[in-house]
């Protein structure tokens, strides 16, 4: 049987509160010396890698472009911006209208200004190729972005009417957010890597196949020639088989044989002058 009076009851909840108060105390104290701690850890890594200034926010430089070229070449006068252009947040998907407003006799499609991934690029005329200027390659449809200003050389036609609707779709997805991490970082490296091997690779074998087109027509030259010499030589033999065959038809003569005293003599006349 509890004989405690309610005085006693109260100061005893009492002390229990206070108890607790006070590991409460003691817990918020740890918790904001962890934050702290925390927040020290988080300025060092951000001194130790810095973090340029980021550009994905703006919608300039997302915008889809259109450059065409009406004789004057590529210029930043003659640039379309889609009017619905439509970017779906979620999936990355991009979908723009362009027409153009006069003729043009190239096209060059930049898909944003920054750092990308762009995959599934097509376009309304199914004539017209896209070939990445800056970009590289990867399985699949998708291509590679890693510096600033990618673009595509639209290829397939050589004119391309005025009032003419291109509708373009792709994914897109920018990089600039993972630009300063090392891991990223070490990843780009090494595409950029292959990437130079590969291009001089490609390099080298479009020297290699020059070469191989020269000695072509070094031979092709050579057998020209020789198919003229023997040509030439066929002509001769010729000109020789007929000249044997009058000689022979002189000699053979009538004429030849009759006037052989007077051959003879004739000889005798210019041995005897001697």
């Amino acid at each position: 049987m509890n004989n405690e009076t309610p005085e006693a009851a109260l100061r005893s909840r009492i002390a229990d509160l206070e108890q607790q108060l006070k590991s409460a105390d003691e817990g918020v104290s740890r918790l904001a010396s962890r934050c702290l701690a925390l927040e020290k850890e988080v300025e060092s890594y951000r001194a130790a890698h810095p973090q340029r200034e980021m550009h994905t926010d703006s919608p300039t430089l997302l915008q889809p472009l259109l450059y065409y070229d009406a004789g004057f070449g590529f210029s930043e006068r003659d640039t379309l911006i889609a009017p619905d252009y439509v970017c779906d947040e979620l999936t990355g998907a991009v979908t723009a209208t362009f027409e153009l407003p006069v003729a043009a006799q190239a096209l060059r499609f930049d898909p944003g200004e920054l750092p990308c991934c762009i995959t599934e690029l097509l376009f309304s005329d199914d004539r017209i190729l896209c070939v990445p200027s800056n970009g590289l390659k990867l399985q699949g449809d998708a291509t590679l972005f890693l510096g600033d200003d990618p673009n595509y050389r639209l290829e397939g036609l050589t004119h391309y009417p005025a009032g003419m609707k291109l509708v373009v779709s792709y994914g897109y997805f920018p990089l600039e957010m993972l630009a300063d991490e090392p891991l990223f970082r070490a990843v780009l490296e090494g595409v950029q890597y292959f990437q130079k091997n590969e291009n001089r690779e490609q390099q080298h074998l479009q020297q290699l196949e020059q070469n191989a087109a020269a000695q072509q027509q070094t031979i092709a030259a050579l057998q020209k020639g020789i198919a003229e010499l023997h040509q030439t030589n066929a002509e001769l033999q010729a000109h020789c088989q007929a000249y044997e065959n009058s000689l022979q038809g002189v000699l053979s003569s009538s004429s030849w044989r009759l006037t052989s005293p007077f051959r003879r003599l004739l000889g005798w006349f210019h041995r005897g002058q001697k």
